[in-house]
């Protein structure tokens, strides 16, 4: 999210507008900005309002257990954008003095100066203190941060390679990136519809309707996408600009509650402005007690919102709360006793004048406490962060903000603004072609082959499969494969030494496969709420392809298996992961996840058996369940501990892997001519199951190998699959 929304105080000083005109005289702006009341146009509450947004999402970032509902600040923070941004233009428009140039530079002068000191902090941070694969993920989202397409970043990120999104510094510019979105095409829309002289609700009605049902169409069947994409989050700042026009075209009225009072006319054509019956008996409500009613209902709509809400299947219906809560607070206006009482005090308005920097800063202090310390952070180590944030986004609104927001030399600063984005993001775009500069730590480009470009599926491959969406499918020689290797990212990790061992011996390895899929038959494999892997064709196509192949011999068998036969992630990944789902076509009802596996698997094993494939079940290896990373030294120390012990005590793995491994030992005695290859001798000793062998990762994170961990594991398993050809 983001808190870039325009303050009324700043944008309505200049008549209501923040895009044409000339600037107002420096010591007027200044004096404004020592005391907002002065302004006969400023309301106090809706920056009280910015402040209901802010807290709760602070919350919810330092202490999600506490909050979980805490993340719907961001629609309140949207409705808010759309109603004043569309203030701004639709009394631009008004006064014909509305211009695009003058706009943006407006938009940049409020948006840029703490972003753009906030990600340089970023690098500056990440360069002392980040290891490579932190800081190239770093300079990924600082690209798309500056060039405001983080919500597209993240939408491609949160699939099975996701990382955790503590792990993300930047992650929360995702909003942010919504919002730029919708000013580039909204000024102009609203424009086109004035210059036109169209209903601007016949229009924006109908396209806020549009997108809140793509929301729910979407939501169950693509949450990702429906969470991050702007086309199913527009309705919320079209919301703000439908009360913006209503407030507007009622003539100056401040609340746009009045407008509905307004409404309702009596017999003879006066207004009911109070509470009175007419001769027809219709009781009407007056202005004052209605606007109370919006209030309150808004106070508690927003509070539904933050106990009910969670991330599971959001937007969908359940943003109508916080989104409707804003709406009805803005509606209530400035005399209803929550927003004159409340939204206006002192301490609110005060928060609500620096959320912008708030936000911007406290989501990277607590992500990059959270990479140097672990995720569980002390109570106090924790509240000390977020009191550090505040303290930052205090001197970042004084110094930073309001310099560089008011006064004169306006394009000046609009270039100098643009130009230093420029440079950050090509400052950016370097660490993450750089590979986030691994020669600062020592053997870890060797140890995760951050060098290698290998694409992981090829046009020729997948078109001797016969398959456009196959996300794994390469192999070393242009023709036919000799052996296949089918699975997930785990089989994936083993590929590029499997193939060369293989090659050596004349034999062509290809590797097939799909992030997060089963390669059993008639197998989805999906994340609870999540449906988007289409894994059952997938799968169904390569198995189908290593059947029918002459050529292929042997099948190599390899797939994250403990955590797809329980559902659940292990140790410290383990923490707010939805579960994992598998559904077989084969499956008898009310069967368990388990039996579930278990049945796909031994029926996958039977038909690759019965084709005549020699059949070799790699047995997954131990997972870590902590990020290995830690148990390296940081390029520069301080705040940080290396994890003493890189390591988990055997016990724990075997009691975690112990049901899987049963299964694949009973299919081994059901089929006697299937090879079995178990990983565990080599990574494990009596006592501990290690992530680092020799100064070297084993691991590129809680259960994939590292390039060397990789070709550690497949030297063993060459090794014994070819016992008298070494």
């Amino acid at each position: 999210m983001s808190l870039s929304f325009p303050s009324l105080r700043s944008e309505r000083e200049t008549g209501g507008h923040s895009s044409g005109g000339a600037e107002p005289e420096t010591a007027q702006v200044r004096s404004f900005t020592k005391d907002l009341r002065r302004h006969p146009s400023y309301r106090r509450d809706i920056d009280g309002l910015r402040a209901l947004a802010i807290i709760p999402v602070v919350v919810f970032h330092a202490f999600p257990r506490l909050l979980p509902g805490g993340f719907i600040g961001v629609d309140i923070f949207f409705v808010i954008s759309g109603f004043l941004i569309s203030g701004i233009i639709f009394k631009g428009l008004q006064r014909e003095s509305f211009s695009f140039p003058g706009f943006y530079a407006n938009r940049i002068k409020r948006i840029f100066p703490a972003l753009l000191l906030v990600l340089t902090a970023s690098v500056a941070f990440g360069w002392f203190f980040l290891l490579p694969g932190e800081y190239r993920l770093l300079g990924k989202h600082i690209v798309g941060g500056v060039g405001f397409g983080e919500n597209f970043v993240l939408w491609r990120e949160a699939g099975y390679f996701d990382t955790r999104s503590y792990l993300k510094p930047l992650m929360h510019l995702w909003s942010l990136g919504i919002e730029e979105q919708f000013y580039l095409t909204y000024p102009l829309l609203l424009w086109l519809i004035w210059r036109l002289r169209r209903n601007v609700l016949a229009i924006l009605v109908p396209l806020t309707m549009i997108s809140f049902g793509l929301n729910l169409w979407m939501v169950r069947s693509h949450a990702v996408a429906t969470f991050f994409m702007p086309q199913t989050r527009v309705w919320e700042l079209w919301v703000g600009g439908i009360l913006a026009y209503l407030e507007i075209s009622r003539a100056g009225s401040i609340s746009a509650g009045n407008w509905v009072v307004r409404a309702f006319r009596l017999s003879d054509g006066s207004e009911a402005t109070d509470l009175e019956e007419t001769r027809s008996g219709t009781v009407y409500l007056s202005a004052p007690l209605l606007n109370n009613i919006y209030s309150v209902a808004g106070i508690v709509s927003i509070a539904a919102a933050l106990l009910l809400v969670h991330e599971s299947a959001f937007p969908g219906w359940w943003a109508v709360l916080p989104v409707g809560g804003a709406a009805l607070l803005i509606c209530g206006g400035p005399r209803a006793w929550i927003n004159r009482r409340v939204l206006s005090c002192r301490v609110a308005v005060v928060v609500g004048l620096i959320s912008y920097p708030l936000y911007l800063w406290h989501w990277p202090i607590l992500s990059f406490a959270r990479i140097l310390h672990g995720y569980d952070l002390p109570v106090s180590f924790t509240i000390g962060a977020v009191a550090f944030s505040i303290f930052l986004a205090w001197m970042t609104w004084r110094f930073v903000e309001s310099p560089i927001r008011f006064g004169r030399r306006v394009w000046t600063k609009t270039a100098a603004l643009t130009l230093l984005s420029l440079v950050l993001g090509a400052i950016g775009f370097t660490i993450l072609k750089q590979e986030g500069f691994a020669g600062r730590v020592k053997n870890l480009s060797e140890d995760f082959g951050l060098a290698d470009a290998t694409p992981h599926s090829t046009a020729d491959c997948r078109k001797t499969l016969g398959s456009d969406k196959m996300g794994y499918c390469r192999s070393l020689l242009p023709r036919m494969p000799d052996v296949l290797l089918i699975g997930d990212s785990h089989a994936a990790s083993l590929y590029e030494a499997l193939a060369t061992s293989y090659g050596q011996r004349s034999q062509n390895l290809m590797n097939l496969g799909a992030d997060g899929c089963l390669p059993f038959y008639d197998t989805e494999t999906y994340t609870r709420g999540l449906r988007e892997r289409d894994c059952r064709p997938l799968v169904n196509r390569m198995l189908e392809f290593a059947t029918s192949t002459a050529t292929v011999r042997t099948i190599i068998l390899s797939a994250r298996g403990p955590m797809n036969m329980t559902g659940a992630e292990f140790g410290e990944d383990a923490q707010d992961r939805p579960p994992e789902e598998i559904a077989w076509a084969g499956a008898p009802n009310n069967s368990t996840r388990a039996e579930i596996f278990a049945g796909a698997f031994r029926e996958t094993v039977r038909r690759l058996s019965a084709a005549g494939k020699n059949v070799v079940l790699l047995i997954d290896w131990p997972e870590l369940g902590f990020d290995p990373r830690n148990c390296l030294p940081r390029p520069v120390a301080w705040f940080s501990s290396v994890r003493p012990l890189c390591g988990v005590p055997r016990s724990r793995v075997e009691a975690r892997n112990q049901t899987y491994r049963d299964i694949i030992f009973e299919i081994k005695k059901d089929f006697s001519d299937v090879k079995t290859f178990d990983t565990f001798p080599f990574l494990c000793d009596s006592a501990v199951c290690y992530g680092m062998n020799d100064g070297h990762l084993l691991y590129r994170d809680g259960n994939h190998l590292s390039a060397v961990g990789a070709a550690y594991v497949s030297g063993k398993f060459v090794a014994e699959q070819f016992p008298h050809k070494r």
